[in-house]
Formats: C-alpha cells, structure tokens, sequence
C-alpha cells in the first residue's frame, strides 16, 4: 500500500475547489438493495483503486488530471428514509452546479441518480439522459417505494428527459407494457447492440446536453461479476469504451455517476475497472476540447 499517495480519487493532490472543474462525490447510499448487498462500500473501494492508476491516459496522450480534480467528503446516510435521502443528495449537488462544476457520483446504489439528475435538469432544461444498465429500472415501486433502485429511470422519466438506455437485458411484464406508454425512455435491448452495432449508435443519439449514468453491472458478469444484480449477456471493457469515446467526440456531457459495484474487498478487478473508467471519461470528454 502506497500511504505517501492521498487518499483522494487518483491520488491526486488537493487543490483549492475554485480549480477544479471535475468533482468526484461519493455517496455510499444503499438503503433498497434487492439481492447482494455491499454497494455503500463501493466508493470507497474506487477510490482506494484510483490511487494506484497511472494518471496518463494512453488513448488520448493526455494527463486528464491536470484539467482539475477534486475529492469531496461523502454524502453519508444519516437519515431515515429513501426520499429525505433523495433530498439531501439533491441539495449537496445544487451548491456544486451553483460554480458549474461537472459532478462525477460514486454510488452507491442506483437511486442516487434521480436526485442528482432532478438538480441537473433544472439547469439544464434541454437535459437528456444516456443509460447503461443491465436493467429498465422503469417500475412504478419496488418493494413498497417509489425512490426504489428498480424504480429510478421511472422516476427519472417524469422530469421529461429524454433517456436512451442500452444494454437492458432484464425487464418486468409490466414494464415491457408501460415501454408502450412511455414515449421518452428508448430502450436499446443488449442482443440487438453489440460490438460496432453498438459503437455506431453513438452517433445516432440527437445533440444536446447529456447525463451519463453507469450501472456497473451493464457490464457482462465475466467482466464485473463484483455487482448486486448480475445478468449475463453483458458489454465488454472495449464495447463500452469505444462506445464512450466515439459520443465524447461528439456531445456535450455534463455530468455522470457509476453506481451499483457491490466490491468483494479493496483489491478486487471490478472496483479498479470502475476507477478506470471513471478516468478514461474524463479523458474523452477533455480530449476532444483541445
């Protein structure tokens, strides 16, 4: 273990919040898993990852650190219910795009993205949504509530984003019916975008102001298999990333979080490939503004 790095994501040394444009935020939250717990020890587990990265990036020969990155404290769980939960996320995030910082959120379960998405759409009235995930997440509620992680692009649906979901290979009846009903949620089904079928979608999705929202288990479980709802048929790292790369190239992205890494300890494959990916976005993303 490296004690002299900080503990910050990347390692990177802290720098006064006026100069940082990426803010990673971690929000150890999991109060309505399902099936394997372990989700609020997945920030932690990024970040202790993160440190042991190498901070040039390869693909785009380019330092994405030096763009300014800072690690704040967690969004830690002290309340007693899923929507006042929802609320303190939301306030936290409304001060960070108070000074236009792009927020990049560690959950976590995924709930956490309906309240940082509320808070981006009013900003951003134009706000559209890309989605990857094994699941729709499209239910009314799930096991009593409405702020459910199987209910949050639901919820999500309802502040009238236009959201593009792929890699859902794992659906209700009833939200294969409400599909028909809900005209702003496009659902890009795993078996029908693999490989380049997936890549050259990226440029198929219309201009605008864009949330990324990674569920880590749209990854394949061969991949991933450190995550609370595993189903197989998944994408790869390369599917992912070309797919990234080739819609940095082209959109504008605003904010993003990476939710629902259930990590089997600090040194587990899934949690450094999660720290990874967080930095080859922000990579891409800073790339193409050179």
């Amino acid at each position: 273990m490296n004690d002299a790095l900080p503990y910050t994501f990347g390692g990177i040394k802290k720098i006064p919040a006026g100069k940082a444009r990426f803010i990673i935020l971690p929000i150890p939250y999991e109060g309505t898993i399902s099936f394997k717990p372990g989700t609020r020890f997945a920030p932690e587990a990024i970040i202790f990852s993160s440190r042991y990265m190498e901070l040039y990036e390869e693909e785009t020969n380019t330092q994405p650190w030096e763009n300014g990155i800072i690690t704040l404290s967690e969004i830690t769980q002290d309340v007693h219910s899923a929507e006042k939960m929802m609320k303190k996320i939301q306030r936290n995030v409304k001060k960070l795009l108070k000074d236009n910082k792009f927020v990049f959120a560690l959950g976590g379960e995924h709930s956490i993205s309906f309240p940082i998405i509320s808070e981006y759409k009013h900003k951003y009235p134009d706000l559209r949504v890309l989605h990857f995930d094994a699941h729709a997440d499209l239910r009314k509620q799930y096991e009593g509530s409405k702020f459910s992680h199987a209910s949050v692009m639901r919820r999500i649906s309802e502040l009238n984003c236009e959201i593009y979901s792929f890699g859902i290979r794992s659906l209700s009846n009833e939200e294969a019916k409400d599909l028909q009903e809900l005209k702003n949620v496009h659902i890009h089904f795993a078996h029908n975008c693999r490989n380049q079928a997936l890549i050259d979608k990226a440029d198929s999705l219309p201009d605008g102001n864009y949330y990324i929202s990674i569920d880590i288990d749209c990854f394949d479980p061969s991949v991933v298999p450190d995550t609370g709802t595993p189903e197989p048929g998944g994408f790869t790292w390369y599917e992912i990333t070309d797919f990234l790369r080739k819609f940095a190239s082209t959109h504008k992205i605003i904010g993003a979080d990476i939710v629902e890494l259930a990590p089997s300890n600090h040194y587990c494959a899934s949690a450094f490939l999660a720290a990874k990916l967080v930095y080859k976005l922000i990579a891409y993303i800073c790339a193409n503004e050179l």
